[in-house]
Order: structure tokens, then C-alpha cells, then sequence
């Protein structure tokens, strides 16, 4: 069975005001132990998509352990097979056998897919693909094996995104792969469920973070656009923290979420609803 004390082993763990920090963070308040895995340096031609530094990694491990409970940094690019085995493998050797996981790392930005899908060069369409859908993939299988292995009854829970559940412009690269991170968790839900492990899946709307603020400036002309954009399209009339969503993956990753499995749960202030 899961307990208050499972070993969570969350990506994209480091970047500053990110989702990634807020949900390991949550996690070790929660009192779990956590491993903290991040690419933690720029992803070739990453525009504008804000990306975590070494120190960046460094700081959320030690604010864990300022809470008293243990915590380790990996640095791992979820998209390399052999990058991911080797950083799940190190997380078990020295924390325990992880019973929670929570795929946070991913994104999107100029450079990195996003742009007319008939002008996106086909290395950064590829690219997305491989660090949002390929990467929880991988993150997913290694750790559910060991769960399997270990008879652990754990729990999965997928970042997503609305961007998901209807085509957004200019971001189609993006679209595709959480899209595919949708079915990714039915799939995994109904083949992990007789292990009595959940898959699940949160999909964001517009979150307050570094990477969400630069490329919406972008998109809608500036601070007056955003503006605008949340007024028109956001229900709650604000973006959301980071926080909320880690509220939610910590919620789906909680005894409280044991009979839900195979749901993409929308947590987007009301600005997608189906």
C-alpha cells in the first residue's frame, strides 16, 4: 500500500515558479520523501521557454530537506532512455522504492514548436513530442516496473494540459503531444489497475509561470493582451499559481484519489470544461 511516507519522484522539479517545484515542494510537506529530477540547463533552441539551472536544482532539494525529509537532485533529460533507467534506478538506491510519480517536465516555446504547424521546422515538432509525450512515457514505465516488482500499489500523475482538449494556434506541437498524454493514461490506467497502481492526469489552463508569461506576451501583444485575453477567455478572470496546480497532483497522488484512475482532470480556472 501507498503511506504518508512513499518515495515521490517528480520531473522538472527545479525550474524557479514553476509547477515541477510547487508539486516536489507539496509532496514533502505532505511528508514524503522526494527524488528531484531536471534537465537543469537550456534545451537546444529553447526560445523562449524557461528552463531550470544546476543551482535552480540544488536550492528546491535543499529547501526539502529544510522541511525534514530527504530529498536528492538528478539531472536527466526525460526524452534518453538511458538517462531516465539510470536516474529512477539511483532514486531507489538511495531514497527506496518510489510509490509516487509525477511528470511534470515538458512545455513548449519559440524554438521549441511553437508556430504555424505548416512552418515549424520538423526537429522541434519531433522535439516537443519527445519531452512531453515520449518523456512521461519512459519516466512512467521505469518507475511502474519497479513499483510492479516491489508489490507497491502506486500512483502516476501526468501533466497534461487544455491545450489537450482543443487546438490552440500556433501551439500544435504541444496540442499533439498532451493529447497523446491523454490516452497515454487511459492506457496505462487500465494496465496497471490489476497491479492496483493509478495513472491519472492534471490538464492546466493559463498557469503563472516564467515560460507561460514570456510566450503570452508574445501571442496577444503584451501586458494590455494578456489582460484582455484572461478577461474574455478565463471564467475565474485570473491565471493560475503553480500551487494550485500542485494542489491538484497532490491531491490524485493522495489516498484521497484511491479510486480514480485513467481521468485527465481539468484544473484551468474554468477556461476549458470538457
Amino acid at each position: 500500500m501507498v503511506t504518508s511516507m512513499a518515495i515521490a519522484f517528480v520531473t522538472g522539479a527545479a525550474r524557479p515558479r514553476g509547477i515541477g517545484r510547487a508539486v516536489a515542494l507539496q509532496l514533502a510537506r505532505s511528508g514524503h520523501d522526494v527524488a528531484c529530477l531536471d534537465i537543469a540547463r537550456p534545451l537546444p533552441g529553447g526560445g523562449g521557454h524557461a528552463t531550470a539551472t544546476g543551482s535552480d536544482l540544488d536550492e528546491v532539494v535543499a529547501e526539502i530537506k529544510s522541511l525534514g525529509r530527504r530529498a536528492l537532485a538528478l539531472r536527466a533529460d526525460v526524452s534518453d532512455e538511458a538517462q531516465v533507467e539510470a536516474a529512477v534506478q539511483t532514486a531507489s538506491d538511495e531514497l527506496g522504492p518510489i510509490g509516487l510519480v509525477a511528470n511534470v517536465a515538458g512545455g513548449s516555446g519559440f524554438g521549441f514548436g511553437i508556430g504555424p504547424l505548416v512552418s515549424i521546422p520538423a526537429d522541434e515538432f519531433r522535439r516537443v513530442l519527445e519531452v512531453n509525450l515520449i518523456g512521461t512515457w519512459l519516466v512512467s514505465r521505469a518507475c511502474a516496473n519497479r513499483m510492479i516488482s516491489a508489490g507497491i500499489r502506486g500512483r502516476i500523475c501526468n501533466t497534461s494540459s487544455q491545450a489537450s482538449k482543443a487546438g490552440f494556434v500556433h501551439m500544435g506541437a504541444y496540442s499533439a503531444a498532451k493529447a497523446g498524454i491523454n490516452l497515454l493514461t487511459q492506457v496505462l490506467a487500465k494496465e496497471l489497475g490489476p497491479q492496483g497502481i493509478s495513472v491519472n492526469a492534471v490538464c492546466p489552463g493559463t498557469v503563472d509561470t516564467e515560460a507561460t508569461r514570456f510566450v503570452a506576451q508574445h501571442l496577444t501583444g503584451g501586458p494590455e493582451g494578456v489582460r484582455e485575453y484572461i478577461e474574455r477567455e478565463i471564467p475565474l478572470r485570473r491565471i493560475q499559481t503553480p500551487e494550485e496546480i500542485a494542489s491538484a497532483i497532490g491531491w490524485l497522488l493522495s489516498e484521497d484519489a484511491a479510486g480514480v484512475t485513467g481521468e485527465a482532470v481539468n484544473v484551468s480556472a474554468g477556461q476549458t470544461m470538457v
